[in-house]
């Protein structure tokens, strides 16, 4: 079996829907997408997919616990298949 990772701006709904003609059984990741956004943004537009796009995992990324377990928990009402968290640092570009 092949997976195909998550590439931010590149693995968006139409590139997984082609990678999914090409490879019926390929485990596909979205796009990386933040807690951040997930939690205070837009969350059906950056959670919807296809349903030909299963299996499919969501691949979240952030520092917040908090924020991540209610992304974790708002994707839980899609029926994707599996989250990849990713722990981030937060990087401040603020002067100290």
């Amino acid at each position: 079996m092949i997976s195909v990772a998550p590439m931010m701006d590149w693995t968006d709904r139409h590139c997984r829907y082609f990678m999914r003609l090409l490879s019926p059984s390929a485990l596909l990741y979205t796009e990386m997408v933040t807690a951040a956004a997930i939690v205070h943004g837009d969350a059906d537009r950056l959670l919807r997919y296809n349903a030909e796009e299963h299996p499919l995992a969501l691949q979240l990324g952030g520092s917040d616990p908090d924020w991540m377990a209610q992304a974790a928990a708002r994707m839980r009402s899609t029926s994707m298949s599996v989250v990849r968290a990713t722990a981030c640092r937060a990087v401040s570009s603020a002067p100290a």
